[in-house]
């Protein structure tokens, strides 16, 4: 099978027919229909019965569909990462966790680009899990990421670290105490970033330790709404303070989770790729 035509019978079965889906792969509709029959008659199926409707896919063609759309993206990152190849001293992506931007240390990079102008240096910002996978499939070459790694084939060190703080609204019980353990929070209604950001997974996961699923009454991406809603007393907020912009306090008080994981970034690559002349470098900036 061509995996041009695969490509093309996917975006038909996306579609439901042929017309819009030769407008978007820029083709005649009768070229496309074309391509579809040479698919069916190769593999001695029927993929889509006509109707006045358009097509709809048979048993079979949700069988290919299913099980090509991984077959897919897997090629997409072979060739991406042929490419990497091609350019590994003169290229470098990096992939940053979300919530790691906060503390980077962006002038370390302007400096690595002044002391090498040949390498081009390109980012992006991603979840934690997706940044480690394009470490690994090599559509990244380096990854500041959160918390433990513990991923075959990979390289790690930690380069900063912090703590989970909670914050407790003025008039609360607790308000008036140092810090807290996790397991105050028993049964308290809580505010926390999503589930994009590594700290949830990880609250979450140590409230486990302590024997209890928590209260989470408010999930989001932006930890200005956690104080915001601390203060309005809607329940004690979980967070990490790496804030840029200084973070009106007014009625909160902020205290150290003393048993909660620490907050932690580690820069990664693969083992392999270490002594590759660009991510070497890199890595001994950091």
């Amino acid at each position: 099978m061509d995996t041009k035509d695969i490509r093309y019978f996917c975006r038909v079965y996306e579609e439901g027919g042929i017309n819009q889906a030769a407008k978007q792969l820029f083709i005649t509709s009768q070229g496309l229909s074309r391509i579809i029959c040479k698919l069916e008659a190769e593999l001695n199926v029927t993929l889509f019965k006509r109707s006045a409707r358009g097509l709809c896919p048979t048993a079979s063609g949700t069988y290919l569909y299913e099980n090509c759309r991984d077959l897919l993206e897997r090629l997409e990152d072979i060739e991406i990462g042929i490419r990497r190849i091609e350019r590994m001293d003169k290229e470098l992506q990096i992939g940053f966790s979300c919530g790691v931007w906060n503390v980077f240390p962006f002038p370390k990079l302007e400096q690595f680009q002044r002391e090498n102008p040949q390498i081009q240096l390109q980012w992006e910002e991603s979840e934690n899990d997706s940044v480690m996978d394009k470490i690994l499939k090599r559509t990244l070459d380096v990854g500041f990421v959160i918390g433990s790694i513990g991923r075959d084939g990979v390289y790690a060190r930690q380069v900063y670290q912090t703590k989970l703080y909670a914050l407790v609204y003025e008039g609360h019980p607790l308000y008036d105490k140092e810090q807290l353990s996790v397991g105050d929070l028993r049964e308290e209604p809580l505010l926390t970033l999503n589930e994009r950001f590594y700290c949830y997974h990880s609250f979450v996961g140590r409230c486990k330790d302590f024997g209890f699923v928590p209260m989470i009454r408010l999930k989001t991406m932006e930890s200005q709404l956690i104080y915001r809603f601390c203060r309005e007393k809607m329940g004690i907020g979980i967070d990490v303070n790496i804030h840029k912009q200084e973070i009106c306090m007014d009625g909160i008080h902020r205290m150290e989770l003393r048993d909660a994981a620490p907050w932690s970034i580690s820069i990664v690559c693969r083992k392999d790729r270490r002594e590759e002349k660009a991510v070497k470098k890199l890595l001994e900036l950091f």
